[in-house]
């Protein structure tokens, strides 16, 4: 059954075209990601579809009741859930059994709703929504920010479960695979549909790229074969004397020398036509990417960090006991939990930042730390970005600076803007900037890619599998720990699980897919072999020499086993 349709929709803002041209109808049962990157116009369009912007062109028809979770919701300090939940209906009976579907006991009425995880948060605008009314179409936009693996997993199976159609906003890939049956790909101004999950759609605009690019090649090899066949034929017609008669000796030897010339022109205007009429393919876009390069500090120490019976409570909160845990100079660590395990203040008393109640914590001496806050607090809002990256890199010239940024796709006046006054996004690069740009041996990074688009978000991918140095990364992303990890640190009950392989490795484990602990052991040997061997193709003269002596260090253990 139709349910929304959509005519030639256009959107300017300013002298700036958003979008135009685009048609789609939504039926029952769709599941859709609606993916593109930031600033392409995605969130307008739902406010489109919502109503709730009419500053466009072009057709909306709706004949369905729509549920909209928003990116953002401010919730009253003081509010409870119950007040939250009935400023849109009275229908505790439906409340009632909604909540118990989705977890939650009577007395969670009377909590207060900003004291509420990220998790229940979002169960309980699902909850407003549903109890308001029968939604025929759901649409969440980013609904994935801010949720646990475990929360991330439940609202997959509550999506799939729902019997409307569902429209999605969000950069967690994993999640649209687990989810979505399309993916929407706003971009130049332009829709365009692919069936299947995330995954599915990658390899779609793969074949498509490589595509366009044979396409073009093609176009422009036909292109200047015509273009010398023409330069040949008008040589013949331009190679005259100052009467206009031919002064080359194939033009005396032959005789009529006006039909000849004739001829020719008559040649150079049919291959002008050809030339016009042939399709043109313009080259394939692809957007500039951030595409940054960490520098790192050298350390001499293989351990940088070791923590010994850590302990850290707050009240009568025990976030962790005892825990033990080491970091080398080479360390690729995952750190998992649920929202409020601790994760982000184990980060923190690394940083000596937060005073741990007890334990030891030893740092080498040439330890240099970058960090990437969550709330991204290591900016001064009153800086511009070129001031900020100026204060903190003294040694590095203006016009360096200047150029990086542009990579980071902060471009012209763009450097001038207050940090105060920027896009969560670009915050988010702004403090990536500072980080690349600073000669760091360990990372610690909390929830890196929130609010950054998937392009920005594979770049980032790319660059920490790139990085000879440390780091400790905080996240929820499967897909994004899968890319970068190859130590899976696990924070659950007070305890600190390290499994020294990756996240698919880790979920055999888990699962009991090992026979013996020999067969993890080889297997991830044979990973970071192959990493080694990975980079030992891109690295310089001076960087093959150390991973060289690195992959004689593993055989020498194979060997010791």
């Amino acid at each position: 059954m139709l349910l929304l349709e959509t005519k030639k929709l256009e959107k300017w803002f300013g002298a700036r075209k958003l979008f135009s041209d685009i048609n789609f109808n939504i039926y029952s049962g769709d599941r859709i990601a609606l993916i593109g990157r930031n600033g392409t116009g995605k969130t307008t369009m739902i406010n489109i579809l919502l109503g709730r912007d009419k500053d466009f062109s072009g057709e909306v028809n709706s004949k369905t009741n729509i549920g909209y979770l928003p990116q953002y919701y401010n919730y009253s300090e003081e509010k409870t859930v119950e007040e939250f939940l009935t400023e849109k209906t009275y229908n505790y009976g439906e409340f009632l059994k909604l909540m118990k579907k989705f977890g939650f006991e009577v007395d969670f009425l009377d909590r207060r709703i900003a004291n509420c995880s990220g998790g229940e948060q979002t169960k309980l605008q699902l909850i407003r929504l549903l109890a308001a009314q029968k939604v025929d179409l759901l649409i969440l936009d980013e609904p994935t920010n801010h949720l646990d693996l475990e929360t991330r997993d439940w609202l997959a199976s509550f999506l799939n479960d729902f019997e409307g159609s569902v429209i999605i906003i969000s950069h967690d890939r994993h999640f649209l695979d687990q989810t979505v049956k399309e993916v929407w790909e706003l971009n130049q101004q332009e829709l365009k549909t692919y069936s299947g999950n995330y995954s599915e759609y990658k390899k779609q605009k793969e074949i498509e790229l490589q595509r366009q690019y044979r396409e073009y090649e093609e176009y422009q090899a036909e292109k200047k074969r015509l273009k010398q066949r023409k330069r040949k034929q008008q040589q013949f017609v331009q190679k005259t004397d100052g009467k206009g008669k031919r002064t080359d000796s194939f033009w005396h030897v032959t005789k009529g020398s006006d039909r000849r010339k004739g001829r020719f022109a008559k040649r150079v205007k049919s291959l002008e036509s050809q030339i016009e009429k042939l399709e043109q393919k313009e080259k394939p876009f692809e957007h500039r990417q951030i595409n940054p390069d960490f520098e790192r500090k050298e350390i001499a120490s293989q351990i940088i960090v070791e923590a010994k019976d850590l302990t850290k409570s707050f009240v009568d909160l025990n976030l962790f006991e005892n825990i033990n845990f080491k970091i080398e100079k080479d360390s690729k660590i995952a750190l998992m939990g649920a929202n409020g395990s601790g994760k982000s203040v184990l980060l923190k008393i690394i940083l000596d930042k937060i005073k741990r109640d007890s334990g030891e914590l030893l740092k080498s001496s040439q330890l240099k730390i970058g960090y990437f806050s969550q709330k991204i607090e290591n900016l001064n809002p009153n800086n511009s970005i070129l001031e900020e990256l100026k204060l903190k890199n003294p040694d590095k010239d203006q016009e360096i600076i200047r150029t990086f940024l542009g990579s980071m796709l902060f471009e012209g006046e763009d450097v001038f803007k207050k940090i105060k006054d920027l896009s969560i996004g670009e915050r988010v690069r702004a403090a990536f900037a500072v980080l690349l740009l600073g000669k760091f041996n360990l990372l610690l990074l909390d929830e890196p890619l929130n609010h950054l688009d998937i392009e920005s978000r594979e770049i980032i991918e790319k660059a920490l599998k790139n990085y000879n140095g440390a780091y400790l990364v905080v996240s929820h992303n499967r897909y994004f720990i899968r890319e970068i990890a190859q130590e899976i640190w696990q924070l659950k009950g007070g305890n600190l699980e390290v499994f020294p392989g990756s996240y698919d490795q880790y979920q055999k484990f888990k699962k009991g897919e090992y026979k013996s602990g020999e067969d993890l052991d080889q297997e991830i040997m044979q990973m970071k072999k192959a990493e080694l061997y990975a980079r030992l193709e891109e690295a310089a003269l001076e960087e093959k020499e150390e991973i060289i002596i690195e992959l004689e260090n593993l055989d020498s253990k194979v060997d010791s086993k």
